[in-house]
C-alpha cells in the first residue's frame, strides 16, 4: 500500500512539473497544497461522486467492471488513463489548476477550460485562494453575458422522413435570456449536438451512422437559425418545453457546455445521438435526474423528451410552434377551392396579382388569397433550399397589393395538438396473437423496438407516417409442436403526406427483411426481400386517407432461378378513423414477377386497431393471399402492449 501511495505522489509531482513551464517550476508550497487537496479528495472519494461521474461522462462498462467515458476526444482528459480511471483524472485535474497563467493569446487556463470541474472541486474542497490563485476567464464571462441566462427550454422538432438522419426527430436546448420576452425568443441562443456527416448519403451514410463513423460535437447558434432550418426549410413542427431548472442549475449546465465546446464524441444514430447527449447536459445541471440510465440500445428523441416530462415538475409549460407547411395547410383549409386556385396561380406567377380585384372579390377574400399566395411562394423557395424568396419580384408585388387593403392580417389560429409528442404511445411494442392460416392454428409473439405504424394511436406522432425497425415475430403451431421465425423486418418506412391544390408531395415506402412465403409444395421457407414504392396520398375526408403506390420488389431464395426474383406492381389502401380509439386500414397489392419466377402475387387485408388504454390495444386482421403457391386465407387477433 505504501508503495502505491508513494507512486501516486511521484506521478502527481511529475504531472505538475509537466503542466508548468520549466522556468516557472512549482514551489514547495504549491506541491504541499496540491498533496493536501488530493488527500482531501481521496478521503471524500470524490471520483465516485455523482457530479464527477456526470461531468466526465462516465458510464458502466458493458462486459467488464469499471467505467468508461463516452467522450472520445483525448483533449478532454488530463490524465493518460482518464477515459477509464476517474480517480487519476480527478488528481490530474487538481494538478492542472496550479499551472501559471497562459501568455497573452495563449490557450485557456485549465481553470477556465474545465470551468465546471474547477467550480465543483472548489466547492467540495474549499480552495484557499492564497495558496491556489483563481484566474479570470474572460472567454466564458463574455459568453455568459451574451446569453444572459435565466432558464432553459427543451426544443423538439418533430420527425422529418425525407432526411434519414432526422427520421426520429431531434432535440436541442434554448437558453432563455432574462431580457427577452416570448415575442423575442427567436434571438435567444441554442445548444445543439449533431454529427458532422459532410452531407454524405447512401449506404456509407447509414453504415457510418450505425457504427460511430461520424464525429459528433456541440454547437451554439441563435434560435431563429434553428427555427428557419427545422420549421421553414424542413417543414417540421416544433415543440418547446420550458424547464424549471434554477439559475444555479442553468449556470452549471452552461459551464459544462463550455467545457465541451471543442470536444468530439463518436456519433451513433441509435443511441449516442443528439437527444442522448443533450440529456447529459441536463444531468450536469441536476445530477439527481439519472436520465441516461433509462436508455440502453437506443435513444429515440421522442422517448428522451418523455423521460424529461416524466420527471415531476421538471416541465412548467409546453408550446407548439407550427411549421411553414402547417401554416400553409391551415390557410388553404380556410379558403374555398376557387380561391385556393387563384392564390396558387398568383404564387406560380401564372396570373397577375390584380387577379383578386378583377374577379370582384371582397377585400377580406382578397387579403386571404394574397396572404395564401405569399405563404405559398415562401414554401416553394423553402422546398428548393437553394434560394430565398426575399428578393423575388413576384413576392414584392403580392406584398404591395396586400398593403393596399385596409384589412388586418388574416393569420390563421392554429390550435395546439391535443396530444404532445411526450404523451404519445411508447415507442416499443410487444404483441401476442392467435390466428388461423392455411388450415393451421398458431400463436405468434412479436416485438418491435421502435417506433410507430400507420394505425398505431396517432396522438403525438406525424400523421400518415410509419417508421419501424427490427420488428421480429416468432410463431408456434400447436398441431406440429413447432416454433419458428415468422418474419424479421429490418426497416419498414411509409410516408404518406397529404396532397392538396397547393402542396403536392410524393408518398414513398421502403422496407427490407426476412419473411416466410408459401410455395407450391406448401412449404414456407424464409425469403429475403427488399421493396420500394412511390405514390400519392389524399385526405378522402376529415377521418379518411387514401394512398396509391407503384412498387418494385426483389426476393432472395433458393426456390428461384439464380436465387433471385424481381417483380413490380401496384398497391393502395384507405385508412379510416372510425372513432378516436378505433381505426381501420384496408390494403391491397398485386405484383407480377417476371425474373426468377413468372407468378402474379397478391395480398388483400383488412386490419382494425382498437385502443383499450394508453398502453394497450387490440388488432384484428383478415387477409387473403397468393404468393408462390395456392391462395390462402388468414384470420387473427392480437393483444398489444406499448412500453
Amino acid at each position: 500500500m505504501a508503495i502505491v501511495i508513494v507512486g501516486r505522489v511521484l506521478l502527481n509531482l511529475l504531472l505538475l512539473c509537466t503542466l508548468l513551464p520549466s522556468s516557472t517550476a512549482a514551489t514547495t508550497g504549491d506541491n504541499d497544497y496540491l498533496l493536501e487537496l488530493q488527500k482531501a479528495a481521496q478521503e471524500k472519494r470524490l471520483w465516485e461522486h455523482r457530479q464527477w461521474q456526470v461531468l466526465m461522462h462516465y458510464r458502466p462498462r458493458l462486459l467488464s467492471r469499471g467505467v468508461i467515458s463516452q467522450v472520445d476526444d483525448a483533449s478532454f482528459f488530463l490524465s493518460p488513463s482518464g477515459k477509464t480511471d476517474p480517480r487519476a483524472e480527478l488528481e490530474a485535474t487538481l494538478a492542472s489548476f496550479f499551472a501559471p497563467p497562459a501568455k497573452e493569446g495563449g490557450a485557456e487556463h485549465p481553470q477556465c477550460q474545465f470551468i465546471a470541474r474547477y467550480q465543483w472541486l472548489k466547492q467540495e474542497l474549499g480552495f484557499d485562494s492564497a495558496r491556489l490563485p483563481e484566474y479570470a476567464c474572460p472567454g466564458f464571462d463574455k459568453w455568459l453575458a451574451e446569453t444572459d441566462p435565466q432558464a432553459v427550454t427543451l426544443i423538439f422538432p418533430a420527425a422529418y422522413l425525407n432526411n434519414p438522419a432526422s427520421m426520429f426527430g431531434h432535440t436541442l436546448l434554448r437558453i432563455d435570456s432574462k431580457t427577452r420576452t416570448e415575442q423575442t425568443r427567436l434571438l435567444d441562443f441554442t445548444i445543439n449536438y449533431a454529427a458532422n456527416t459532410q452531407q454524405e448519403r447512401g449506404f456509407s451514410f447509414a453504415l457510418k451512422g450505425l457504427f460511430g463513423g461520424y464525429r459528433g460535437s456541440f454547437s451554439v447558434a441563435p434560435y431563429y437559425v434553428q427555427v428557419k432550418r427545422y420549421g421553414d426549410l424542413e417543414n417540421r413542427d416544433i415543440w418547446e418545453y420550458r424547464l424549471t431548472l434554477s439559475y444555479e442549475e442553468v449556470l452549471r449546465m452552461l459551464m459544462h457546455a463550455w467545457e465541451l465546446k471543442s470536444v468530439h464524441f463518436d456519433y451513433y444514430f441509435l443511441d449516442e445521438n443528439c437527444s442522448y447527449q443533450l440529456l447529459s447536459l441536463l444531468e450536469a445541471a441536476r445530477p439527481s435526474l439519472h436520465l441516461l440510465d433509462q436508455f440502453g440500445l437506443w435513444a429515440v428523441p421522442a422517448d428522451t423528451v418523455r423521460a424529461v416530462a416524466n420527471v415531476k415538475d421538471l416541465i412548467s409549460s409546453a408550446t407548439f410552434r407550427p411549421s411553414r407547411k402547417t401554416v400553409l395547410q391551415e390557410r388553404t383549409r380556410n379558403l374555398e377551392p376557387e380561391l385556393q386556385d387563384i392564390a396558387k396561380c398568383i404564387g406560380d406567377d401564372q396570373c397577375p396579382v390584380d387577379s383578386v380585384s378583377r374577379k370582384g372579390l371582397s377585400p377580406l377574400d382578397q387579403s386571404k388569397v394574397l396572404e395564401l399566395a405569399m405563404e405559398y411562394v415562401g414554401y416553394r423557395y423553402a422546398e428548393e433550399k437553394e434560394a430565398t424568396a426575399e428578393n423575388d419580384p413576384r413576392l414584392m408585388h403580392i406584398l404591395k397589393a396586400r398593403s393596399q387593403l385596409d384589412i388586418p392580417p388574416q393569420t390563421p389560429r392554429i390550435e395546439q395538438p391535443p396530444v404532445r409528442p411526450d404523451q404519445g404511445h411508447r415507442s416499443s411494442r410487444a404483441e401476442i396473437r392467435y390466428g388461423y392460416e392455411n388450415d393451421q392454428h398458431f400463436f405468434q409473439l412479436s416485438l418491435r423496438p421502435v417506433l410507430h405504424d400507420l394505425i398505431d394511436p396517432p396522438g403525438g406522432y406525424i400523421e400518415g407516417a410509419q417508421l419501424e425497425f427490427f420488428d421480429v415475430a416468432g410463431r408456434y403451431y400447436p398441431s406440429k409442436n413447432k416454433l419458428e421465425l415468422e418474419h424479421l423486418d429490418l426497416v419498414d418506412i411509409v410516408s404518406t403526406p397529404t396532397r392538396n391544390r397547393l402542396v403536392k408531395p410524393f408518398s414513398w415506402k421502403a422496407n427490407a427483411g426476412l419473411k416466410r412465403r408459401l410455395f407450391d409444395d406448401d412449404d414456407r421457407p424464409i425469403t429475403g426481400h427488399g421493396n420500394f414504392g412511390a405514390g400519392i396520398s389524399y385526405d378522402f375526408s376529415q377521418v379518411a386517407k387514401i394512398f396509391l403506390f407503384a412498387e418494385t420488389m426483389a426476393l432472395v431464395s433458393d426456390r428461384f432461378d439464380e436465387k433471385l426474383a424481381l417483380g413490380a406492381g401496384l398497391s393502395g389502401g384507405v385508412i379510416v378513423e372510425l372513432t378516436e380509439p378505433w381505426r381501420m386500414e384496408f390494403f391491397a397489392r398485386s405484383l407480377a414477377f417476371a425474373l426468377g419466377s413468372t407468378r402474379l402475387t397478391y395480398d388483400i387485408a383488412l386490419e382494425q386497431a382498437i385502443d383499450l388504454t394508453p398502453r394497450t390495444g387490440l388488432r384484428i386482421r383478415f387477409s387473403t393471399n397468393k404468393e408462390f403457391g395456392s391462395p390462402y386465407i388468414s384470420v387473427s387477433a392480437g393483444y398489444l402492449l406499448y412500453f
